[in-house]
């Protein structure tokens, strides 16, 4: 039995063979389709239960919108470079999907970070094959221990929003191995996940859910992967293609190219029935893996939104914050005298990106809570929001709303009925305060899929003047009245809109002046109508009156220390486009410039999921990259600022200078077809190749506290099969406690092929009281010194000289170690 089966045995396999030698043919096409949006149907005479999956890759995305434990996005758990607390994070959204009843998750995504506007960056780990595979591998491990799948995604080379649908990311084989396919083969063959997810986006003109070379020869026989290949929602094209060229899974259900398709398909003999049973076993396979077979064992481990996982949360959050710049030693902030936070998103933060992977919630920690808790009674902070930092309206503030006058729970009174009128019983009553939505109503839906819910409660502006509301909405009618006045309603012009390019929504807007801290009665309404059937989505926005520049200022003057906090909003990256610029909007660049030129002390906290121009990154003494943190960051970044976590975080991508200083700049977006010409230069290794001076390097963060890196040999280990061991001390030279990675970067100097200077291949924390040194050893693989050699359609070691490099970033190597390879 292989070590990744786990608890999956013999016993089971032969259980599972006789349940298919059991079914029926309408039975087995039934398994290879989903019955809904997110289940498999159950046989119930075989004693097969309904399978469910879910969104996860921040959290458990309940398909209700129902609250879990928001953790940091993928790029910012990558930031950690922290296998063991990835793998904690992996375990603990596996129990809140088993509170969820929630038996796969469609996480991880690994696609690489190609450029640096890709729309769903923030999901993914790096621009870095090997520590996007460890990082991966750990996820994976994590949430599969509790006994929950894990859906590795998107396979592959979709690494865009634009024309994700139907594009072709067209790319040589050499670049397709050693960058893209790179981590999902590590991945697989050191977690096994459970299933894997195939991308929308063509590869080389086949589209990835019916490509026969990277389903079935490479995922399947060369990699021995025996799982379940699921299309993409709505990627699967075609009956035939996708039957015969490795998708196991169509989703989602009813069935589309499936079903009666393939059963004319089986007929007529363009399908045989072996290839079906290959996709129904593997599918059986999942099932019982996931312990459906057992009675679902796993049900004792859920686990939602307690204590520990926020706590997890928060510290996740903290070790992956990058300390990118600290002039003079500004940070950690002593406590003494007046702060002043400039930003909204200090007291409106982004915690995550927009799109599947959006988690309802349990709460959100701001910035600014976190500092003024740490702070009080210490020193005094000011607050100013500045500017507006949305490129759309953020989604309405539930702090602003509550159910009765002066109730202390925020929110409003929410009443679900089972009919579209708002009449009948009350189905539930509950209090409400998400109104980003991507489906609910499940509890409230009548047979004829009709519901209707009604929230009301009072409303209490922060600002006096024009507040603009924006509705979008997936069923024809919504309601919104404030006071006595109906701003939304069935007459209200709507437009369409189309969600993640492929979801149509109609939005209505409407503005009203109000008056700051008057409670206003508000009243929001939704109604599904009967023999409407999809995925319900509702979401009210609401942009609050611009705030004071001049008040910013002041307030910046007349602090000891100013914090600005900067970013693209909660609304700019998202699944479904791709971020519209590497620049933030001219006015915030200006108000750090301004900050600046009035305080000395002057920091900059960056929310966002990826990298930013910095103009003036020389005007300001410490920058934090702060990432999409989830629902704890305010906490975070408060014992961040404040010394009481020390930051270790390291970029997993490079920050460009300039966007057009990126690799792919030429290249990008492109049309139906999208020419990946910067071939294997991917990242750090285009930066090392060309000589091309970034703003801060892969693998960049600084600390509070002080290493050195000494004593590094290198020789190879015939023990571990022709593998180099790498050996350095690393001491901790500083006054205070501390965390620093140690990286490895391998040159080939043998190849006659062209090669990166530079390529990751071992990776390791250490963290060390003041004073104290610790000896890390490493084991680099012969695959990590070997290129994909399209004469010989493999991977090809060449005999000769290569160079280790050890560093704390790829531009800031410690030692350099020649070798020589010999077979």
């Amino acid at each position: 039995m292989r070590a990744d089966q786990g608890s999956f045995n013999r016993a089971m396999e032969s259980k599972i063979a006789q349940i298919l030698a059991s079914l029926t043919i309408d039975e087995k096409i039934s398994l290879v389709s989903g019955q809904d949006l997110w289940s498999l149907p159950a046989i119930d005479r075989l004693g097969i239960p309904s399978l469910k999956m879910s969104d996860g890759p921040t959290g458990l995305r309940s398909t209700n919108s129902d609250p879990a434990t928001v953790f940091p996005v993928g790029t910012a758990l990558a930031a950690s470079w922290d296998r063991d607390l990835v793998e904690e994070v992996g375990a603990a959204i596996g129990r809140e999907a088993i509170a969820h009843e929630v038996d796969v998750l469609l996480a991880p995504g690994v696609n690489i970070q190609r450029f640096p506007l890709g729309g769903r960056n923030f999901e993914y780990y790096s621009e870095d094959p090997h520590l996007t595979g460890e990082i991966g591998t750990a996820y994976v491990s994590g949430v599969q221990s509790v006994g929950v799948g894990t859906s590795v995604k998107h396979y592959v080379a979709n690494n865009q929003e634009h024309n994700r649908m139907s594009g072709s990311s067209n790319l040589s084989k050499r670049a397709l191995r050693e960058i893209y396919l790179s981590a999902f083969e590590s991945i697989i063959k050191k977690a096994a996940p459970w299933t894997v997810m195939s991308a929308y986006n063509r590869i080389n003109g086949t589209f990835a859910s019916e490509h026969d070379e990277l389903l079935n020869s490479v995922l399947k026989k060369e990699w021995a992967f025996d799982g379940v290949v699921i299309s993409d929602w709505g990627a699967a094209k075609s009956t035939i293609g996708s039957a015969n060229g490795g998708l196991d899974l169509e989703m989602p259900g009813p069935a589309r190219v499936f079903g009666a398709d393939l059963a004319k398909a089986l007929a007529a003999g363009d399908v045989t029935e072996d290839t079906l049973d290959d996709h129904v076993l593997r599918i059986l396979r999942l099932i019982a893996r996931c312990g459906l077979l057992d009675g679902n064992p796993k049900q004792s481990l859920g686990e939602l939104s307690t204590p520990a996982h926020r706590a997890l949360a928060r510290k996740a959050a903290a070790k992956a914050m990058v300390l990118l710049k600290n002039d003079d030693a500004l940070l950690p902030l002593k406590t003494a005298g007046k702060i002043a936070v400039i930003g909204g998103l200090a007291d409106y933060p982004a915690i995550q990106g927009g799109g599947s992977s959006q988690v309802s919630p349990d709460r959100i920690v701001t910035p600014l809570e976190g500092l003024s808790r740490c702070f009080a009674g210490q020193s005094e902070v000011l607050f100013e929001r500045g500017l507006d930092p949305e490129p759309k309206p953020a989604t309405l503030d539930g702090r602003l709303l509550r159910p009765t006058e002066g109730a202390s729970e925020q929110g409003l009174k929410a009443r679900y009925f089972g009919r579209p009128d708002y009449q009948g019983e009350t189905v539930l009553e509950t209090t409400d305060w998400r109104f980003s939505k991507l489906g609910f109503g499940d509890q409230a839906q009548s047979d004829e899929e009709a519901f209707s819910v009604e929230w009301t409660g009072i409303f209490t502006p922060r600002h006096s003047g024009e507040h603009r509301f924006s509705l979008s909405h997936s069923n024809p009618d919504v309601d919104l009245i404030i006071g006595e006045e109906e701003l939304v309603g069935s007459t209200t012009p709507r437009e369409t809109e189309m969600l993640f390019m492929i979801l149509p929504l109609n939005r209505r807007e409407a503005k009203i002046n109000l008056i700051a801290g008057k409670s206003y009665p508000i009243t929001i309404r939704y109604s599904q109508p009967a023999g409407i059937k999809g995925f319900n989505i509702f979401n009210v926005a609401l942009r609050e009156p611009a705030p004071s520049l001049d008040a910013a200022l002041r307030a910046a003057e007349t602090a000891d220390t100013a914090i600005v906090f900067v970013g693209s909003g909660t609304t700019s990256e998202t699944e479904g486009e791709d971020r519209a610029s590497m620049r933030l909007p001219k006015e915030q660049d200006e108000l750090v410039e301004r900050v600046a030129s009035l305080n000395p002390n002057t920091l900059v906290v960056v929310n966002t999921g990826g990298p930013i121009e910095m103009p003036w990154v020389d005007k300001v003494r410490a920058i934090v990259q702060m990432w999409l943190p989830g629902q704890e960051g305010g906490h975070a970044i408060a014992d961040i600022l404040t010394g009481k976590v020390n930051p270790s975080g390291k970029l997993p991508m490079t920050f460009p200078m300039r966007y057009e200083d990126n690799p792919a700049y030429i290249h990008t977006p492109g049309g139906a077809q999208v020419d990946y010409g910067e071939g294997i230069y991917v990242g750090y290794r285009y930066y090392a190749k060309t000589g091309i001076e970034p703003l801060f390097p892969f693998g960049h963060g600084l600390s509070y506290t002080e290493f050195e890196v000494s004593n590094a040999e290198a020789f190879c280990s015939r023990k571990n099969g022709q593998a180099i061991e790498v050996r350095a001390r690393v001491t901790n030279k500083g006054a205070s406690a501390g965390t620093e990675t140690i990286q490895v970067y391998v040159e080939n100097l043998a190849s006659i092929e062209a090669t990166a200077p530079l390529s990751l291949c071992a990776l390791d924390r250490i963290e060390l009281e003041p004073g104290k040194s610790a000896d890390l050893t490493f084991v680099v693989p012969s695959r990590a010194l070997a290129y994909f050699d399209l004469d010989q359609e493999d991977w090809t070691v060449t005999d000769g000289p290569y160079t280790l490099h050890i560093g704390t970033s790829a531009r800031d190597i410690h030692h350099s170690l020649n070798i020589i390879h010999e077979s």
